[in-house]
């Protein structure tokens, strides 16, 4: 797997802020992040019969779910986020020691997905920390029509840093870019990979085709992010890498 990433991408992470790989997800970690995906958006449609709402959080019945910190509940998806490729990933970005931080389905749903608009992950934070990386994975072929990631090299939005963002409050969401840089599209095939820091500019389009579209986003960071003045994790804090050696495999 070390030769997956290569020098030049490596120089990109830090110069631009992100690097794509094509078609490195093995074919069966491919077919457990759908039936993964399947599973949790039963789950969510449950827990939205429950409380009487289509709109949980920045989840949208039938149009966009964004399912997090559930990568221990559906069968054998640990085998994906704690795999040699996502170990190498981490010592290519973030370094030689890395903990699970976050982990979340991005859906958009046949000719309802909605956009995503510009954001850092940091600026969903509020507060300052050590740059994390997050690796957004392809679970289905990734084009203009169906709503790809776009990512905004850091030469382009000319910030390295985490800005304050503000809330949208029609979507949810969360927006830190108000230019007009377009940004880099993500056009791959399923089981590619997106890797991007969390200081990076990203978002999305809307899903125009009839097919669902599906990414699963898995963020590492070097150390354990915790609540600022308190020893209270934010999010997930699960051990992966310490010193280059994987502590979980699956």
């Amino acid at each position: 797997m070390n030769a997956v990433i290569t020098d030049a991408q490596r120089r990109q992470f830090v110069e631009e802020g992100y690097f794509i790989l094509e078609g490195v997800i093995p074919d069966h970690h491919l077919q457990i992040l759908r039936d993964s995906c399947d599973h949790l958006i039963d789950l969510m449609h449950q827990e939205m019969d429950r409380v009487g709402s289509d709109h949980i959080h920045i989840s949208h019945r039938g149009k966009r779910y964004h399912i997090a910190k559930q990568y221990d509940q559906p069968p054998r998806l640990t085998e994906y986020v704690f795999s040699p490729l996502m170990a190498d990933v981490c010592r290519a970005t973030i370094g030689e020691t890395a903990f699970l931080f976050y982990d979340q389905y991005v859906v958009k749903a046949a000719e309802q997905g909605i956009k995503f608009s510009w954001h850092q992950d940091s600026g969903y934070l509020d507060f300052d920390h050590k740059p994390y990386v997050t690796v957004w994975a392809a679970v289905d072929d990734m084009t203009l029509e169906n709503g790809t990631a776009f990512v905004l090299p850091f030469s382009k939005s000319g910030i390295r840093s985490r800005v304050e963002h503000l809330r949208d409050p029609d979507t949810g969401d969360k927006v830190g870019y108000f230019g007009s840089e377009p940004g880099i599209p993500g056009i791959v095939p399923a089981g590619s990979l997106i890797v991007f820091s969390s200081l990076t500019f990203h978002r999305s389009g809307a899903n125009t085709t009839d097919r669902m579209r599906r990414a699963y986003v898995t963020q590492y960071s070097p150390e354990p992010i915790c609540v600022p003045g308190s020893d209270q994790l934010l999010h997930l804090g699960v051990p992966f890498l310490q010193e280059g050696r994987e502590m979980r495999n699956g």
